[in-house]
């Protein structure tokens, strides 16, 4: 068959796409795969290296942090076939839930948090921060930088719901795409930063207070690696009652990482995932161990008896709880009580009679949390602190 010059043949077109883009390559570096907002690579992409700790992550708090309701409406956790006056919302409004473990709230079509959350502990329905004013609230604007991967402020969109692999190791991108040896320096890997920049990732949301600008409630431009300073947030103050008590401790949720920073185990270089646990979640709060266990690791020398008879009371069976005394459950996520303190020191009736005029509601304190009922006043309790110190010191003697 005649074919007019200057036509290559079929066989050679085929040659021509076969071996073209192979001698292109050869010729300049091939470009690097696209990956997602501002260089993330989503936790997906991670488990195809990592999939055992991406297995077990997928368990913890972190990733059930923000959930897209539309793919399980079993995600969906509070009751809502039992009518309730708080509750002025239905359970197909809600697109999105926020939150497991101590609540859990709702946000429909139009990113607005409803008024009402879901209490776990109490099996209630309590009330939102957005209660008589949901029309005005936005979760992307007040809540989205801590319950998803790399959120953008000026465009109110991320890479991916929940916290994951990146909101503690940065963007993933050129670590995915790189080849072997040459991955090495492409990820932040926290455990190998200084104790306290390491601590930064997880009080970068683990904190309460305000941008450089005041517009948002959260450190705005940090990345993991980066030291959380007055360029990306400035924490509440003591002054503010909301957040703490006159006692300086913490009166609501996402305040651990303030006082930690006061506390003797930042000064003793001890960090967050020291005692907890970040890619699983062997306990209800992701600790290694069970308290007393994780607490003896390093403070074994307490006593001969390690618990009760290092008590101020020694010996009461009650006492045999570290958390109970050195972590005084006085903060509020959900209901009161549900958070504890991280400075890890004891917050005795005393505090509650001096900065509270001996009311609890004014000023809580360690001991209260477990003795609560009326005849428990801070009085008699300071005074028995006091005897059973003395109690102790004749002992030794």
């Amino acid at each position: 068959m005649h074919r007019p010059s200057g036509i290559p043949s079929l066989t050679a077109l085929v040659f021509l796409t076969a071996f073209l883009p192979a001698l292109s390559a050869c010729a300049k570096p091939a470009p690097e795969p696209k990956v997602g907002a501002a260089g993330y690579a989503g936790s997906k992409k991670c488990a195809e290296c990592h999939d055992r700790i991406y297995s077990s992550w997928q368990g913890t708090l972190h990733a059930m942090a923000f959930q897209d309701a539309r793919k399980d409406p079993q995600l969906i956790r509070g009751d809502f076939a039992t009518p309730n006056e708080l509750r002025n919302f239905k359970k197909e409004d809600v697109v999105f839930v926020h939150g497991v473990q101590w609540k859990q709230r709702y946000i429909d079509k139009n990113w607005r948090i409803q008024q009402a959350q879901w209490n776990f502990e109490s099996k209630q329905w309590g009330k939102s921060p957005t209660f008589g004013k949901v029309e005005k609230s936005d979760w992307r604007k007040e809540c989205a930088q801590c319950h998803v991967v790399g959120f953008n402020p000026e465009t109110l969109t991320w890479a991916e719901d929940g916290v994951g692999c990146e909101s503690c190791h940065g963007p993933g991108g050129r670590h995915a795409a790189a080849d072997g040896a040459k991955r090495a320096g492409t990820i932040i890997n926290p455990a190998k930063l200084p104790f306290g920049i390491a601590a930064a990732v997880c009080g970068q949301c683990h904190t309460r207070g305000k941008s450089p600008d005041g517009k948002w409630s959260h450190p705005i431009g940090f990345k993991p690696g980066d030291d959380l300073g007055p360029q990306h947030f400035t924490i509440a103050p003591k002054s503010d009652e909301k957040a703490w008590w006159p006692s300086g401790n913490m009166r609501q949720h996402r305040q651990q990482y303030p006082e930690w920073l006061e506390s003797r185990h930042m000064k003793g270089g001890v960090a967050c995932f020291t005692c907890h646990a970040v890619h699983d979640s062997p306990t209800k709060f992701a600790t290694r161990l069970s308290p007393n266990n994780l607490c003896l690791n390093c403070h074994a020398n307490v006593s001969t008896d390690p618990v009760t008879g290092h008590a101020p009371i020694a010996g009461a069976p009650q006492h045999s709880n570290c958390i109970g005394c050195h972590m005084a459950a006085v903060g509020k996520s959900a209901d009161t009580g549900d958070e504890r303190i991280h400075t890890f020191k004891v917050l005795k009736p005393e505090a509650t009679i001096k900065l509270g005029g001996g009311d609890l509601a004014k000023q809580p304190n360690a001991c209260n949390a477990c003795h609560y009922h009326k005849d428990s006043k801070p009085g008699d309790l300071h005074r028995a602190l006091d005897e059973g110190k003395k109690q102790r010191a004749r002992g030794k003697g």
